[in-house]
């Protein structure tokens, strides 16, 4: 009675990564807004992934957003190894602190 099914999540997944993978592959990275719409199908598909395979969509999200906004500051030229920590702290820390909460 408490299943849930993840068939259609499993489903939005895989096409979200196939669209990612073909605009990456088959777009020239020159055309106007192909970024913004490769970053936000970046973030739907590690979004579901992660979701899914923590079973928590909070920490999904989390995760989601501290790997997309590294992948913006490497697309800046910025993202380094300093910030890839930084981002880490804050997810970890948010981590604790919802944890704490909750207790």
């Amino acid at each position: 009675r408490d299943r849930k099914n993840f068939f259609p999540t499993l489903t939005i997944t895989i096409l979200l990564w196939i669209f990612t993978f073909a605009l990456v592959y088959f777009v020239e990275p020159d055309i106007p807004l192909i970024m913004p719409v490769f970053f936000i199908l970046v973030f739907l598909a590690f979004l579901f992934t992660f979701s899914t395979a923590l079973a928590n969509s909070r920490r999904g999200l989390v995760l989601s957003l501290a790997l997309t906004a590294f992948l913006f500051l490497r697309y800046l030229g910025v993202g380094n190894i300093i910030n890839l920590l930084l981002i880490a702290g804050i997810v970890i820390t948010l981590e604790v602190y919802n944890y704490k909460r909750r207790a």
